[in-house]
């Protein structure tokens, strides 16, 4: 692949400082990048490319690659960018790559003293929880925050001792999980004034008057044009999961154990008279009932009706939707015609998955919703 106006570009980065080097000319890549998840993709190069440069910059962990994406209004966004996390295969002219989102650092930090957070929202949280995750020896990273503090009425307590539970990618994902609990992610950018020298991420979150993650722009596919950009469109429904209770037991033994539930007799009451389903789920480290309260509501919220999800490729060089002008956890209005399960009609779907190789088509997951 030779570098060319429009398109995706790949460079290498330096994990620790954001630092931009050359660019690489890959043989082939992909990527995903999932709402709440960690970014995953790889690339796969020639030797010969990588013997020009020095090998910190390819070293995993130390040594990253950043892909981006220009589109035909001449923008060039970084769509997905972190360490290397391994080597692949080799062979006798090319090596291959696996990458991961910063947040896959986060995996592998922890909570190592006790943390006590009241009167705060769940984002601030968040904040404060990656925060503690850089303090330490060798632990700075190029991770941003542009929201302001907001006041809040949350409280979380992480004790020390609770290492095995305490990894700091685990509790941005309870506090996600949990009701209103914020979209959280990790996003690359140019930083300003650097002249695409230098990249930095910014976390990204839901605010204190919602969950999902504020965007600038609502970007729209209507798959009912003669022009549309939508291809392959598909639908999965599926009530496999529906549930009318859920318990979340906790700490304890025996009759001991802290146990609460949510209950939602809805589909039971309705036209469809269901079966009573239920379902149980643990958390064995929490004590607390109201907290295990929560936690089954959450569930319970994912498993009360049937869900539908959309899924369609669509062309990353879009004048409509340029690829790097909209983001996972973006909502769009989206627009359909003479589908079972999805009534006609245009309405706002949340953009959960985007995924694609080194091409200009992209695969678009949206939300599992009800309808």
């Amino acid at each position: 692949m030779t570098a060319h106006e429009n398109g995706w570009k790949v460079y290498s980065i330096r994990t620790t400082t954001g630092e931009v080097g050359s660019e690489l000319d890959p043989v082939s890549g992909s990527w995903s990048i999932e709402l709440n998840k960690t970014e995953d993709f790889s690339v796969t190069v020639k030797k010969a490319d990588l013997l020009r440069r020095e090998r910190l910059w390819w070293f995993p962990w130390s040594g990253g690659v950043l892909f981006t994406y220009t589109g035909q209004d001449g923008l060039e966004s970084p769509i997905v960018a972190g360490p290397i996390t391994d080597y692949g295969t080799e062979t006798t002219d090319e090596l291959s790559f696996s990458c991961g989102g910063i947040r896959k650092i986060l995996e592998h930090r922890t909570v190592w003293q006790s943390l006590a957070y009241k009167g705060m929202t769940y984002g601030d949280i968040a904040w404060a929880l990656v925060q503690h995750g850089l303090d330490r020896p060798g632990g700075a990273l190029p991770v941003v925050r542009d929201f302001p503090v907001e006041s809040g009425r949350y409280e979380r307590t992480y004790e020390d001792w609770n290492l095995a539970n305490n990894g700091i990618d685990k509790r941005l994902t309870e506090l996600s999980e949990v009701i209103n609990g914020p979209d959280i992610m990790f996003r690359p950018r140019w930083v300003e004034g650097t002249n695409k020298r230098r990249i930095e991420w910014v976390m990204v979150h839901g605010t204190a008057l919602s969950t999902s993650i504020p965007q600038n722009r609502t970007p729209d596919f209507d798959m009912t044009s003669a022009a549309s950009d939508v291809l392959d469109p598909s639908i999965k429904s599926s009530g496999a999961n529906i549930r009318h209770r859920v318990w979340c037991t906790g700490a304890g033994e025996g009759e001991g154990v802290a146990r609460a539930f949510a209950q939602d007799l809805s589909t039971i009451e309705n036209q469809y008279s269901m079966p009573f389903l239920e379902d149980v789920m643990s958390d064995s480290d929490q004590a607390k009932e109201d907290v295990l309260k929560v936690k089954a509501e959450g569930a319970l919220r994912a498993q009360s009706q049937m869900v539908d999800q959309l899924t369609f490729k669509y062309h990353g060089l879009s004048t409509k939707n340029p690829l790097g002008s909209f983001y996972v956890g973006d909502t769009a209005n989206v627009t359909m015609r003479g589908w079972i399960n999805i009534p006609d009609g245009t309405r706002p779907m949340k953009l959960l998955k985007m995924n694609g190789s080194l091409d200009n088509m992209v695969t678009l997951d949206f939300q599992e919703g009800v309808w």
